[in-house]
């Protein structure tokens, strides 16, 4: 196998054969590294395969150096050299090549998701961390990456099991709940829903579940236990939190720049990871910082596979007409230069509401942050959004969550996310006096009606409350279906209309017992 080295914005020589192409490329890691090169093979009959985007470096790789010393053409590179490529795409357009092509190149390159022990020896590297790692988990490269470089398939079935921490004050005992995840099923399964009304621990689980996987320093007495029900060691190797709620008490907690160890987590919200130097938390973002946070996040997302993923994201947001006004996806397939498209981005972002900012700033942040086995939180997106477009948020992160073969939990009292997961999806979270009572949902919930759903999950307190409660208070009050529909003035829809009648049946009923 020959390599050649090729400058930035380049394509291979026509006519070139069994030859492969390292396109350089400018990506930055961090101000310290540019280590990063994309791979383009012409085969023997001098097709063209575009392979995706590699990481090189070198043992003992320090800044200033930010390139690795690359001859412009070489057969090998040598012994004190090691790669990786930035997406299982990379792996699995190696694997199309056939067997023999896809280990030359691995080899040839000094892979070390192919190559177990130089992975040992590089990992503990300045530029590993840094840059190498900086975006792919260090568990993907053993697990994914590594089945993928010698040949082998996705695996994306899973079970784990998450325990809260013992009796608090406000629960009296313990809670294990159960998550199930099957590749391909149909309704998808890789959402999960926490539902229930306010006050009854929804937040409470999700944030202690965050501790529980990714805060080293956490007591798990405190926090409670995840069971990945796995040999092999933590299911997950990327946790990525999201709440935008202003009263949430939950503080995100700081992740190293080195990605070498551990567990990746990422936060998506307002507040700051750093507190000031007195230990108190800073305040919350700024329109402006948030503005920023997105058009930083967009930069990323025009790097390789993560481009694709970005644009079928936005695509699937544009079924709402806001975001097909602003035509949102239109930001994937700008040529634009750096700084061009990210005042572009900004400007677009300043012009949409507070709602569908939090949308195109959470997915956007979502394909940055999620690479495969990612565990995604969600505490109650349903906030800022009204339902068509939490319903086309929900199908966007399904779809992100499917590819990258990662799950999300999502905490909720909203029935229109109930509408887009089956029920073996669902726990319905209820207070049993000092009780925290979880059970399933006694109907299919996929596609059913918001009323169904809205009465299956809160029962009586719905008939408590609201329109119900005014239609109740009535029927006890008034004599005949009519007297009803006068005191209203006609002005009820067809349910309570429905309502009055069955309430009037019952109450004439136990009249005569």
């Amino acid at each position: 196998m020959h390599f050649t080295v090729l400058p930035a914005r380049t394509r291979p020589p026509k006519g070139a054969t069994s030859h492969a192409f390292l396109v350089t490329d400018n990506w930055d890691d961090w101000g310290q590294y540019s280590t990063q090169y994309y791979l383009i093979y012409c085969d023997a009959n001098g097709a063209v395969h575009d392979v995706g985007q590699v990481k090189i470096a070198q043992f003992g790789m320090q800044p200033p150096q930010r390139r690795p010393s690359l001859a412009e053409n070489f057969p090998q590179l040598g012994e004190n050299y090691f790669s990786l490529g930035q997406d299982d795409s990379y792996y699995e357009r190696l694997n199309t090549l056939g067997e023999e092509i896809r280990d030359e190149i691995l080899r040839s390159l000094r892979d070390v998701a192919l190559d177990e022990q130089r992975f040992d020896r590089a990992r503990n590297e300045h530029v590993t961390g840094t840059s190498l790692l900086r975006f792919v988990p260090p568990a993907t490269v053993t697990g994914q990456f590594r089945r993928l470089a010698r040949g082998g398939a996705r695996l994306s079935q899973y079970h784990f099991k998450y325990t809260a921490p013992n009796a608090t004050r406000s629960i009296k005992h313990t809670v294990s709940l159960s998550f199930d995840v099957k590749p391909e099923s149909e309704p998808p399964t890789n959402i999960h829903v926490l539902i229930g009304r306010n006050g009854v621990g929804k937040t409470y689980l999700l944030n202690h579940m965050a501790r529980a996987l990714a805060d080293e320093n956490a007591n798990p007495d405190e926090v409670g236990s995840l069971d990945m029900g796995a040999d092999d060691g933590n299911v997950f190797a990327n946790l990525v939190s999201v709440t935008f709620s202003a009263f949430d008490p939950f503080e995100p907690f700081s992740n190293s720049r080195n990605k070498a160890e551990g567990v990746h987590y990422t936060y998506i919200g307002l507040k700051r990871i750093k507190s000031r130097a007195d230990g108190m938390p800073q305040p919350p973002k700024d329109p402006s910082s948030i503005a920023r946070e997105f058009s930083l996040s967009v930069k990323v997302c025009l790097q390789g596979a993560r481009l694709v993923r970005w644009r079928r994201a936005l695509e699937t947001l544009e079924t709402d007409p806001i975001f097909s006004d602003a035509r949102v996806a239109d930001l994937a397939d700008s040529a634009a230069e750096d700084d061009e498209l990210k005042n572009r981005a900004t400007r677009l972002f300043r012009q949409l509401s507070s709602g569908h900012k939090i949308v195109l700033l959470t997915i956007t942040r979502l394909v940055e942050s999620v690479e495969e086995r990612s565990l995604v939180l969600l505490d109650e997106p349903e906030a800022h959004l009204h339902p068509p477009l939490l319903g086309a948020f929900i199908r966007a992160l399904s779809d992100l969550l499917v590819d990258r073969n990662g799950v999300a939990i999502i905490a909720t009292h909203s029935p229109v996310v109930l509408q887009e997961v089956p029920r073996n999806c669902v726990w319905k979270l209820r207070r049993s006096g000092r009780d925290l009572v979880r059970e399933r949902p006694e109907i299919e919930t996929f596609g059913e009606n918001v009323g169904v759903l809205t009465r299956e999950i809160f029962g009586l307190e719905v008939t408590q409350s609201g329109f119900h409660r005014l239609i109740g208070e009535a029927v006890r009050g008034q004599t005949t279906y009519e007297e009803i529909i006068d005191r209203f003035s006609s002005q009820l829809g067809g349910e309570a209309k429905a309502i009055i009648r069955g309430l009037i049946a019952t109450r004439d009923t136990e009249a005569d017992i």
